[in-house]
């Protein structure tokens, strides 16, 4: 019975213990993640046709299945976002959501290594997983400032929404 007792508070003490990441931030500094970003994998909305989606992957030179779109999306007020992989900056810039198409911005990222995406308004991180990026052509990249600990939802995707 005392083998039973313990086996079950040593099994809820795991369970209720978090894991955190530890890791390099794009500053050099150590960064500590205890909240992972919310996360949708969505299909089901109004997709662009074929031919401006193959004609935007081209543009991008996003057409390899090494290569992925990050999309960025609503509430982006001018903050400066940094992305990186493997240390080296993809893209940096101050991006301003446009009100009436709801997109700040659109890059290429590899979907073969993790991706980091910086705000340097909040200092925080998201951390685009290589594993769900090669998986989803689309990765679009919501700010949500409601939330102070995980400022960011990822949503993942195989369809291209109309910019």
């Amino acid at each position: 019975m005392k083998k039973i007792f313990l086996l079950l508070a040593l099994s809820l003490l795991f369970t209720m213990c978090k894991s955190k990441k530890t890791y390099i931030d794009s500053t050099g500094n150590t960064v500590t993640v205890t909240k992972r970003p919310d996360v949708q994998y969505r299909d089901d909305f109004k997709s662009v046709p074929a031919a401006q989606r193959d004609r935007l992957l081209k543009s991008m030179k996003a057409t390899g299945k090494d290569y992925s779109v990050l999309i960025f999306t609503k509430e982006y007020k001018g903050e400066k976002i940094t992305v990186t992989s493997n240390g080296k900056a993809i893209f940096t810039g101050n991006l301003i959501s446009n009100l009436k198409t709801g997109i700040a911005e659109k890059t290429r990222i590899y979907n073969t290594t993790d991706t980091k995406v910086y705000d340097a308004l909040t200092q925080k991180e998201v951390i685009i997983e290589a594993a769900e990026a090669q998986k989803h052509k689309f990765i679009y990249l919501l700010k949500n400032p409601a939330d102070k600990e995980q400022p960011f939802m990822i949503t993942y995707s195989n369809t291209l929404r109309p910019l």
